[in-house]
Formats: structure tokens, C-alpha cells, sequence
């Protein structure tokens, strides 16, 4: 991303709805999925959060161990380490290259990074390569190609997935069990949907101004705020219990076999 996104990122992260929403989502499936490794007694674990932005997601991970931060934008990695004086461990580094052979982490996360990276065969390999025996790669994906729109242009995406074709993409990179894929934002779906076909419908010109800012990080309303996240976050009771046939995203919890 350029780093007029990750200007909006920082203001609206903590606040908006959709950010929010996710992380509420993930904290709950994360909790019950590593919860062998928390009733084990073992120590906090070796996590690495890749594509960590401007690190929203790093302050929930930091529940679960100690974190390292890893993002291809200087501009991020100096945000996080002002964020994060302590306790986290921030860099720059390019998935696959900057994935080390001699690293080993217990748990991997990339929250929205894989559909920006044009072979993420080799990223996931990447992934796979730092976890160690046992270990686990939690990631997330938009979903459905029928949603691209210019969200996802203006995001960098190189793509958007189905189920069946992240768990092929995982096959294809070996070395992973998965235990779980599951469509999530999925409450809002058909609303997105209409939004996104209207808008290509419309095939509004985008000012050339405005080409480097997306529209959809801007702040909702403050009551059309609390309702969307409402709505999203409801979800994290939901998903443990019921497998939806559709969402906005994908998460994928998986194993190192």
C-alpha cells in the first residue's frame, strides 16, 4: 500500500466498524483454537503478525504471546515502534523473501495480506517455513470475486478467493493441515453485494485527486458506525457453532503437519 493509506488506516482503525468487527471475529476463534496451547501451561507464544499495518491487530495478539511485527512500509514499522515501545519486536520485511529459515514462531498470523502478493503459493511456503512442529497459521482473505470492486484496486489486491480455492492454495503449498475454512462477515454479504454491483453499474469516474484515497475507509456516521459493527461483531458468537455457505472474507486456521 502507499503510504496515504496507511495515513487513513491510522485514523480510522481504532474506530471503524469493519476493523473493529474483524477483530472481535478473530480474538474468539483465535481463543478457541489455540486453546490446547493455553490449558497446556506452556508460556506465551512466539507469534509473528505479518502485513501488520499499523498494528490494530498486534494489540490483540499480544494476549496470546509475545509478538513480532513484520511489514514491507517503513512508514508502518516506525508507527508500530512508536506504538509499541515495548513488548513487541518491529520490522520491515517482503513475504517470502524476508521469511527466515533460522526463525521460528509457534503461531503466524497475516490478517488481509495474501490477495496482495502475486504468488501466494510462495507466500504461504514462506509461512510455513518459520512455524515451527505443531505450529499455526491463521489467515484472512477477502472473498467471492463476484465483490471486486474499486476497494480492491485501490487496496492493491491481485485477487479475491472462493473456500475451495484457499484450501487448494494451501494443498499446493504443502506442509499444512486445515482445520478450519470459514466464510465470516456474512450477515452483510447481500448489502455489499447491491452496493458493489450498483457501483460498477454506475462505472462513476474517480477524480484524479482522489485516486490514492479509498472512500471506504472513511468514518461512517457514528450511529450507522455502532449499527455495522453491531451486525459484524454479532458474528463472533455465530461462527464456533454454524459454518455460513457465503461471507465478504475468508479465515483459514491451520496447522503445520
Amino acid at each position: 500500500m502507499e503510504t496515504p493509506i496507511y495515513h487513513q488506516l491510522a485514523a480510522v482503525e481504532s474506530s471503524h466498524w469493519w476493523f473493529q468487527g474483524r477483530r472481535r471475529i478473530v480474538a474468539t476463534m483465535l481463543r478457541d483454537y489455540l486453546a490446547d496451547h493455553r490449558a497446556s501451561g506452556v508460556p506465551g507464544l512466539r507469534v509473528l503478525d505479518v502485513g501488520s499495518g499499523m498494528g490494530e491487530m498486534v494489540d490483540m495478539l499480544r494476549a496470546f504471546g509475545r509478538v513480532t511485527a513484520m511489514d514491507s512500509s517503513e512508514h508502518a514499522i516506525e508507527y508500530l515502534r512508536q506504538r509499541h515501545p515495548t513488548g513487541v519486536s518491529a520490522r520491515r520485511g517482503l513475504v517470502p523473501d524476508d521469511l527466515a529459515e533460522d526463525e521460528e514462531f509457534d503461531l503466524v498470523t497475516a490478517f488481509d495480506v495474501v490477495e496482495h502478493i502475486d504468488d501466494d503459493v510462495a507466500a504461504l511456503r514462506g509461512f510455513r517455513r518459520v512455524l515451527a512442529p505443531g505450529g499455526r497459521l491463521v489467515l484472512t482473505v477477502p472473498a467471492f470475486p463476484v465483490l471486486w470492486s474499486h476497494h480492491d484496486v485501490y487496496a492493491g489486491h491481485v485477487r479475491r478467493y472462493r473456500r475451495h480455492h484457499l484450501r487448494d492454495l494451501l494443498r499446493q503449498a504443502g506442509g499444512f493441515q486445515a482445520d478450519r475454512i470459514a466464510y465470516f462477515n456474512s450477515l452483510l454479504f447481500l448489502p455489499a453485494f447491491a452496493a458493489r454491483t450498483a457501483g460498477r453499474l454506475r462505472r462513476r469516474v474517480v477524480p484524479r485527486e482522489a485516486e490514492r484515497v479509498d472512500p471506504h475507509l472513511a468514518l461512517p456516521a457514528p450511529r450507522t458506525n455502532r449499527l455495522l459493527y453491531g451486525v459484524f461483531a454479532s458474528e463472533a458468537r455465530m461462527l464456533p457453532h454454524v459454518d455460513p455457505p457465503f461471507g465478504v472474507s475468508l479465515i483459514a486456521l491451520c496447522r503445520a503437519s
